[in-house]
């Protein structure tokens, strides 16, 4: 039988075409699987889309330098919403079905300690950026923290009311949660060990919009700067219900009020009198990679990015590198992360301790007057 030029073309097309399929399913095979279980809707996204869009960003990046060994990184998310029992389905499944080399978890304490357990199970190396110290205090070797636990950050609150503000009474308001409570009795402590009486503590419930009697109390008894940890979007409705309530007392945020998405909800002159101890100040202008990281998300995604966001981004990259010097095996790499000493990242250099804890800097800023433009006003380091 004789074959038409036509039919032999399309034949040798077939042929020549079936080693560079399967060259591409072996190809998606390789991938480097890395599980990332961040709140992408609901509540909680107003910073879990920063996680999300970092993530994004640090495997394009890695991937454009030739992967992990020439092997691309695939990124794979479940949303965990505003939910712990979703949080640790999300874990679960991403364990049982993608399988991945590395986990990335929420920012949020309540869900990380509900996923924990999970995490202990399955002996894959997770970073995490909530900031309870409980977390830590758990034991769970294979959790690694990318940001400042809570006891950090209420330290250079605490530094922040002495140092700067000069405070002989101050009073601390919190959300009722393992975060806030946990926050809330360090800096509490911290005052007492510095001789300085704690005028009074007022706790808030999570879904709480009214927080007029907690700060008139405060108030009321005297404090002259009051302390509050927060989410973002209560830490805004605070700070607005104050300027409200015409208070005058300096105000110290923790760092979640301060976060772009934040921002968004507040004026100009919400923001007098407000001091934040915030995980690290993105200042474009500072150069170097912390200016290329800014422009290049926002370029990327049309919003300012956040210091959660960078700590995620950097985690990826501390990751990567680990992957690459000891591989995936899920032991050696968790050995390699717990010896990591002084690595230079962009939001902070990381020296992890022998609790999984690997950020021990922070900075002290305040909006420009008039503006929502955050200004640098000091570098708080702590032990």
């Amino acid at each position: 039988m004789r074959v038409s030029r036509k039919d032999f073309l399309k034949g040798m097309l077939a042929a020549t075409a079936l080693p560079f399929v399967g060259l591409a399913h072996a190809q998606q095979k390789e991938s480097i699987l890395v599980g990332a279980t961040v709140p992408i809707t609901g509540p909680l996204s107003l910073t879990g889309k920063q996680y999300y869009n970092s993530l994004m960003m640090a495997e394009e990046d890695i991937n454009k330098a030739g992967g992990i060994g020439g092997r691309n990184l695939k990124i794979v998310f479940e949303d965990t919403q505003a939910s712990n029992g979703t949080a640790v389905n999300a874990y679960v499944k991403l364990a049982q079905e993608t399988k991945p080399s590395f986990f990335f978890l929420s920012s949020y304490s309540t869900q990380n300690l509900a996923v924990a357990p999970e995490v202990k199970k399955s002996q894959i190396p997770a970073m995490y950026a909530g900031g309870a110290d409980v977390v830590a205090e758990g034991g769970n070797e294979w959790m690694f923290r990318i940001r400042p636990a809570d006891s950090v950050s209420a330290a250079g609150m605490v530094q922040c009311a002495l140092q700067v503000l000069n405070t002989k009474k101050p009073g601390i308001l919190y959300i009722q949660n393992d975060f806030g409570q946990g926050g809330a009795q360090t800096a509490a402590k911290a005052f007492e060990a510095a001789g300085v009486p704690v005028a009074g503590m007022e706790a808030y419930g999570q879904n709480d919009k009214d927080f007029s009697a907690q700060l008139l109390s405060l108030r009321g008894k005297g404090a002259d700067v009051i302390l509050i940890f927060n989410y973002p979007q209560d830490g805004a409705l605070v700070l607005r219900q104050a300027k409200m309530l015409g208070f005058k007392i300096p105000l110290v945020s923790s760092s979640a009020a301060l976060v772009p998405a934040a921002l968004q909800l507040l004026s100009p002159s919400d923001l007098e009198g407000v001091w934040g101890v915030v995980d690290a100040f993105m200042d474009p202008s500072a150069g170097g990679t912390m200016k290329d990281f800014v422009e290049r998300y926002k370029a990327k995604f049309g919003t300012e990015p956040d210091p959660y966001g960078l700590a995620y981004y950097d985690g990826a990259m501390l990751m990567a590198e680990g992957m690459r010097k000891v591989g995936t095996d899920a032991k050696a790499l968790r050995e390699w992360l717990a010896g990591v000493k002084k690595w230079q990242g962009i939001g902070h250099v990381y020296d992890y301790d022998a609790k999984g804890n690997g950020v021990f800097d922070l900075a002290v800023v305040k909006a420009k007057a008039g503006t929502k433009t955050l200004e640098f006003v000091r570098a708080v380091k702590t032990n």
